[in-house]
């Protein structure tokens, strides 16, 4: 992936693409109709991280208030921030493994509080650790990047490709400047697949099918952003060794804030673009989201909310009752008057055989299409 990166990584790049590869190819034949990053939005809550909060012997009142706004009746609940609180005392025996995470996260100052990736990750990594105070919260629930990435998700992009900058100025702008055209060309070249009526029976996507569109955007990341650094800290843990790295990173995001995989340095070119784009738009396999790429960000959004807040059904149309008590309409047509009539006096026209004809053509022509936009619509929903 990188001339001078170490060859594990180079080495699960590699393998990433084959299985990416493999897995293209299986859903051309096994899959469902709906687009990997609709499915995941509409389908895929996201994995809830866990904030650890350590101390020994009872909080205090204060320290109560603030640890619970890491939990569901908080400020956490507040937002819909996919994160759990765990409360453990040190001087009632702790579990090995939460001890392990105590030492790991550099316990200090108690209470001390340490938050972890979701378990499903099987990540034993810790995003953020240090003493439990409430300036801590906030920034570790929410992130003015985290909001764009959230908006343009739910606003129907299908993926949003962070690039994480470097600091070296000519490195990061030659990676947007090769990110950004190929993006493009991607989304004027890739189509989404067309749903089939089995998965629309089955309401696997809650849009119509002329909403889904192939849409990715760039949002540059700059790495020393103090707004941003619990964020940053939880992009470099999501693998192993992205914090040793000093090239720019990307990280294509998508569905309810899913990151697939991470490009580094040279490893950002058009092939590992192409391979995650078609990915995104492939046709999903319907699998549980574990057995696909990736790993959930932690962000503030109510995702069911504003997956369903998409779909805005169309005016309703007036009642047949409403049409048949509308009282007949007029039609007055200038000139070709009588002798009689002065030139320019326009006269009503008398209702024909032919315009009695016409108008119940037209009346049954409207309900026709208010039928079909009914059924249509029943479909839709």
């Amino acid at each position: 992936m990188l001339s001078k990166m170490p060859s594990p990584r180079l080495a699960r790049l590699s393998l990433r693409l084959v299985l990416l590869s493999a897995a293209l190819s299986a859903l051309s034949v096994w899959a469902c109709s709906v687009p990997v990053f609709r499915y995941a939005l509409e389908k895929w809550p996201a994995d809830p991280y866990q904030a650890v909060v350590f101390h020994r012997g009872p909080l205090s009142e204060a320290q109560r208030a603030v640890a619970g706004n890491l939990g569901t009746n908080g400020l956490a609940g507040q937002l819909h921030a996919n994160l759990s609180l765990r409360l453990v005392d040190l001087e009632q025996n702790p579990k090995p493994e939460l001890l392990e995470l105590w030492r790991q996260s550099g316990g200090g100052t108690l209470p001390w509080l340490a938050v972890r990736y979701p378990l499903a990750m099987r990540s034993p990594g810790t995003v953020w650790a240090g003493p439990l105070a409430e300036t801590a919260i906030q920034p570790l629930l929410d992130s003015p990047v985290r909001k764009e990435i959230t908006e343009r998700l739910v606003e129907g992009q299908s993926a949003v490709w962070v690039l994480l900058e470097s600091g070296d100025r000519a490195r990061d702008d030659a990676a947007a400047a090769l990110l950004e055209p190929r993006l493009a060309y991607l989304a004027a070249t890739l189509k989404v697949p067309k749903l089939s009526e089995e998965d629309i029976a089955k309401k696997l996507v809650s849009v119509p099918e002329s909403e889904l569109r192939v849409e990715f955007s760039l949002l540059r990341l700059a790495r020393g952003d103090p707004a941003e650094q619990p964020f940053i800290q939880m992009l470099l843990g999501l693998e192993a060794d992205l914090k040793e790295a000093a090239e720019p990173i990307v990280f294509p995001v998508f569905g309810r804030g899913r990151v697939l995989y991470a490009l580094v340095g040279k490893g950002i070119k058009h092939e590992t673009i192409d391979q995650a784009a078609m990915f995104l738009i492939g046709r999903c396999s319907c699998e549980i989201k574990e057995k696909n790429p990736g790993g959930d960000l932690l962000l503030a959004a109510d995702w069911d909310t504003l997956v369903k807040s998409q779909f805005i059904p169309d005016r309703d149309l007036p009642s047949l009752a409403a049409l048949a008590k509308s009282g007949p309409v007029t039609v007055t047509i200038s000139g070709g008057a009588d002798a009689g009539a002065a030139p320019d006096t326009a006269r009503r026209a008398r209702p024909t055989l032919a315009t009695m004809v016409a108008g119940g053509i037209a009346v049954a022509g409207l309900v026709l299409t208010g039928i079909l936009w009914w059924r249509r619509r029943q479909t839709a929903s």
